[in-house]
């Protein structure tokens, strides 16, 4: 709290109290007391006043500069109300009190959503393992009939029932993930393979540039995240993908070139955004908005960098950005090696 701002909003306080001992003064004179008399007692006056005004200010001023501090220690600001004491003051009190019962509605508002949130996450979790079972047993039926354009539909249910399961997960990466030192030309092959009959009935032709740089990342979160980009490409119309990876300072960067329909550069900016489709997404009908906007997310959570270019009618290039050294990756959160 600064002395200026105190002041100020004592201010109205500051006036009344130098008005009255002005007053004091003129009355103790003008009814013949001594001019010392009447200089003194208005003194003693603005002397008591201001020694009130400096109580105040260091009481109140050590009081919030310690619930500053309190407040900068803690990782969860909702919980400032539980650690921090009550106030002496009576108006102070009253804010606490008022504060704390706020604070608490909303902790456990908060607490009702986690659970709620669990709840659905651990349903989804269950539902998708649930369903990989029958699943497989009719892609194994599909197989064995030679039925091709249904096995693809078949791998198609099975990549959206994994991305129920990847994004109800993607809020909690910290707790699902192995940081260790990959090579990229494994993670493009994974991707490209777990994709290979959708990729084939597309038509899409592979192009696979150096790829032998390794990088920090985590193998599943990693393959997904180039699942959701392939498949991003080849549903705006890529007949081509290439893949690149190169150093560059001290980072190493994964890049995907598609030949698709491009995107817009009025859409460019909000690709990432939750529930965006933008113009291409309305001309296709297939979009949900939600691939981007997961990959951007996941790449965030786990150090990464993901960045778009692209030029309508030419296609879109996707790079990802890896750190060099541990550290950077999940800074606030333990570390899985």
């Amino acid at each position: 709290m600064k002395l200026s701002d105190f002041l100020r909003d004592k201010l109205a306080f500051i006036v009344i109290h130098l008005i009255t001992a002005s007053l004091s003064a003129v009355l103790l004179y003008a009814v013949n007391a001594s001019l010392y008399f009447a200089l003194f007692t208005p003194s003693i006056f603005i002397f008591s006043g201001c020694v009130v005004l400096s109580i105040e200010y260091t009481s109140k001023n050590h009081y919030y500069k310690k619930i500053h501090r309190t407040l900068e220690q803690l990782d969860e600001k909702r919980f400032l109300m539980e650690v921090i004491d009550r106030p002496e003051n009576l108006e102070s009190k009253i804010w606490y009190d008022v504060l704390r019962s706020a604070t608490k509605s909303m902790n456990d508002a908060v607490a009702r959503n986690d659970f709620d949130s669990k709840a659905y996450r651990e349903y989804i979790e269950l539902w998708v393992h649930e369903v990989k079972t029958p699943l497989a047993g009719l892609k194994l039926a599909l197989e064995n009939s030679n039925h091709k354009e249904l096995l693809v539909e078949a791998d198609r249910i099975e990549r959206l029932a994994e991305r129920a399961l990847y994004y109800a997960r993607s809020g909690n990466v910290e707790e699902d993930y192995l940081i260790r030192r990959v090579k990229l030309s494994d993670i493009v092959n994974t991707a490209l393979k777990s994709s290979a009959r959708y990729l084939i009935q597309q038509k899409v032709s592979i192009e696979l540039g150096n790829l032998s740089n390794r990088a920090l990342a985590d193998p599943k979160w990693l393959v997904f995240i180039l699942r959701q980009l392939i498949e991003n490409s080849v549903k705006y119309g890529a007949k081509k993908l290439e893949f690149h990876s190169r150093r560059k300072n001290k980072q190493v960067l994964l890049t995907l070139s598609d030949n698709g329909v491009g995107i817009p550069l009025e859409d460019l900016g909000r690709v990432f955004d939750k529930g965006f489709t933008g113009s291409n997404g309305r001309r296709f009908g297939k979009s949900t908005g939600l691939g981007l906007y997961m990959c951007k997310n996941l790449c965030r959570r786990l150090g990464l960098d993901l960045q778009l270019s692209s030029e309508v009618g030419k296609g879109t290039v996707a790079e990802i950005t890896f750190p060099i050294s541990a550290p950077e990756i999940l800074p606030t959160t333990p570390k899985k090696w």
